[in-house]
């Protein structure tokens, strides 16, 4: 595949994942990660270790899976009425090196808002895929999302970004 070919499938398949959870397809978004994927949001800019350093959210597919399975719980009262989201994706852009599956590391603005009765949540964030080919589709190795205002008070983030 060219080159000018790969950066069209990266960045489509940007676009694509953040439709998923637009449309709070959880189930079809999960898949998109590697099985050893991990969803990364740092305290600090310019994070690096997220081991040994505290993060807003560290979870890998099992804690994923749990949080979409609380999703379709119908005792999940946090999320009633419907929690919506909107992902405004500024146009991914591909780097020049490599994340560890070989492919370049994708990174994007993103604005996102979260609404549920009455209450709207706005987010501005930093956004770098890792992404890996398993079987001939891409797949996220790693989602660090890098919030404007990482290190100040959040309210409640009921979604995934």
């Amino acid at each position: 595949m060219s080159e000018t070919g790969l950066n069209d499938r990266l960045v489509e398949f940007v676009y694509d994942e953040n439709r998923l959870l637009d449309e709070c397809r959880f189930n079809q978004w999960y898949d998109l990660f590697t099985d050893d994927g991990i969803y990364w949001i740092p305290t600090q800019p310019g994070q690096t270790d997220r081991e040994n350093q505290a993060s807003i959210s560290l979870e890998d597919k099992m804690l994923l899976k749990l949080r979409i399975e609380r999703f379709e719980h119908p005792h999940a009262y946090s999320l009633q009425p419907q929690v919506r989201s909107l992902h405004v994706v500024q146009r991914p852009e591909i780097g020049t090196g490599q994340a560890p599956g070989g492919l370049p590391v994708v990174s994007c603005n993103l604005v996102y808002m979260e609404y549920q009765s009455g209450r709207q949540l706005v987010l501005g964030a930093r956004v770098s895929y890792s992404l890996r080919e398993v079987d001939g589709q891409l797949r996220i190795a790693e989602k660090k999302i890098e919030l404007l205002n990482m290190d100040s008070f959040l309210p409640a983030i009921q979604l995934f970004i």
